[in-house]
């Protein structure tokens, strides 16, 4: 797949991010809060049209969070994701981030599979962990870069 990692319009992001907001996947952002942080998220175009996103949200201890990752249903399973995922973690590298955390409640087999390892809540950094939602029990997955 030839695809490139361009910025994000906010109404590009509304659109790939709102059903899986829609059936828990995701947690819900704001659309004011989403174009706020919208230098955050990057998206995988091919043939000019977005077919994925993702964000990257620094925070201390050399960590940041890989969030919002999201693929159009016609390009699953054709290495989008995982595209995506490795544009993040070269960004994460360029920023001198030591390790990369992800919040999951649906795709932790994929991420385990692409190097992610389990760890407790307690191993976020601070300023996440106290944004943590017990009530979507998110499994928390981290890559060392």
């Amino acid at each position: 797949m030839n695809a490139a990692l361009v910025p994000l319009r906010p109404t590009v992001a509304a659109g790939l991010i709102e059903p899986l907001e829609a059936d828990g996947t995701l947690v819900k952002r704001s659309r004011e809060l989403l174009e706020m942080e919208i230098d955050r998220f990057f998206v995988l175009e091919h043939d000019r049209v977005i077919i994925g996103c993702a964000a990257l949200y620094p925070f201390e201890e050399g960590m940041a969070e890989l969030a919002g990752l999201a693929v159009h249903p016609d390009h699953r399973r054709l290495g989008a994701g995982e595209r995506l995922m490795l544009a993040i973690e070269a960004r994460a590298k360029q920023r001198k981030i030591k390790r990369l955390f992800v919040l999951t409640t649906r795709t932790a087999h994929w991420f385990i599979e692409r190097g992610f390892q389990a760890a407790p809540v307690t191993s976020l950094p601070r300023r996440r962990r106290d944004l943590y939602n017990l009530q979507r029990r998110s499994q928390v997955l981290i890559k060392k870069l």
